[in-house]
């Protein structure tokens, strides 16, 4: 889901009159130039345009920062560890690694927002395909999480017990290919183009509005509802198995992964309910108008830094919230010199090869 310049960005007074004199521009970005431009007249919504302009760079860039600092820990604390990952670990540190190279994408997003694309349409294609393909990966290698926890705890099978690397690897393998080849729209399609409404050069989609409108919900299906649904299903069936056998500390040491998972959900709900409406506009589903269009330009651009924000939360709530991160953590500083010596002195640590993030060494039931 590339970050996407709004459809009904708009022109001053004198610009705007010239577009109902000529009718000579395509109203939706992207769509093909021998559209017809007068099917609807574009809004004057200069209010979102500032508010992107002034939003997104500061956004994105404070994004980044924490984004790369978040998830370059997390890695560093689990390729620390590497010769003792677990299944579970491993799909966390690709997933660090996913979130990493998605915020590395927004400082060209914050370019474009402030000022224009200036990067060429190759880096347009690269960027735009990198941020999608990293989009993509978080949410199924969260389900990946869910539903070995799933086939550990309710039906006791370790499907990584057995050569678990070899798995494990392969598991990867098919996710990021999965991911590339829902990527593929962006290599083919994206490309710097000039819109001559708002004088400018954006990274932008150049295909039809029903191309856009697959597009959206492949990202809706895809990368949302169905590792959405997997998380949920499988994780309503590990608590309740472990509330029956009163695992109390069981419970404890699936906080962590429940609320990584609450926290995918909330950060990203709201962006896919303001593209549904949106879409539904664009299908006519929805009357449009142009107060109504202003409303949605700016929640787009707000639940859309909602759903960004989830890259550099998963770190935090690792945190916080996973007592075994933060040991492997304190004892990764001490290596490297830091002043938390004697603070790590007093911290007993487990030599067991439990993951980094537990709250406890009963693999066999949690393995997190």
């Amino acid at each position: 889901m590339v970050p996407e310049v709004s459809e009904h960005q708009v022109l001053g007074a004198s610009d705007f009159a010239s577009f109902l004199e000529n009718c000579t521009y395509p109203y939706y970005y992207g769509e093909n130039e021998s559209s017809s431009c007068c099917d609807y007249q574009p809004c004057p919504q200069d209010f979102s345009l500032n508010f992107d302009r002034a939003f997104l760079p500061v956004l994105y860039s404070l994004l980044f920062l924490l984004g790369l600092l978040g998830n370059g820990a997390v890695a560093a604390v689990l390729l620390s560890q590497r010769a003792a990952l677990c299944s579970t670990d491993t799909f966390l540190l690709h997933l660090a690694v996913a979130d990493a190279l998605l915020v590395l994408t927004l400082p060209l997003w914050a370019v474009d927002a402030a000022v224009q694309w200036v990067f060429g349409s190759g880096l347009c294609k690269v960027a735009g395909a990198l941020f999608n393909i990293n989009f993509y990966a978080g949410a199924l290698l969260l389900a990946c999480i869910s539903f070995d926890r799933y086939l550990s705890i309710v039906h006791a099978t370790q499907l990584y017990r057995r050569g678990p690397r070899a798995r494990v690897t392969l598991t990867c393998i098919v996710v990021w290919g999965l991911c590339l080849l829902f990527a593929l729209p962006d290599f083919i399609f994206l490309s710097a183009r000039h819109d001559k409404r708002l004088n400018a050069t954006h990274c932008q989609y150049n295909f039809p509005p029903v191309g856009r409108t697959a597009l959206r919900g492949l990202q809706l299906v895809a990368g949302f509802l169905l590792p959405l649904l997997v998380m949920a299903y499988c994780y309503a069936r590990i608590l309740a198995v472990l509330l029956v056998s009163r695992g109390q500390r069981r419970l404890r040491a699936m906080r962590l992964v429940v609320v990584v998972v609450v926290a995918f959900a909330l950060c990203w709900t709201p962006y896919h309910l303001v593209v549904l409406v949106d879409t539904l506009m664009d299908l006519g589903s929805l009357a449009r108008n142009c107060g109504r269009e202003s409303h949605v330009d700016v929640a787009k651009s707000i639940t859309s830094g909602m759903g960004y924000m989830h890259c550099c939360l998963n770190p935090l709530l690792y945190a916080f919230v996973g007592v075994k991160f933060r040991e492997h953590m304190w004892i990764l500083l001490m290596r490297l010199g830091c002043p938390v010596q004697r603070r790590l002195q007093r911290q007993p640590s487990s030599s067991r090869r439990d993951s980094s993030w537990s709250e406890t060494t009963e693999a066999s039931y949690v393995g997190l």
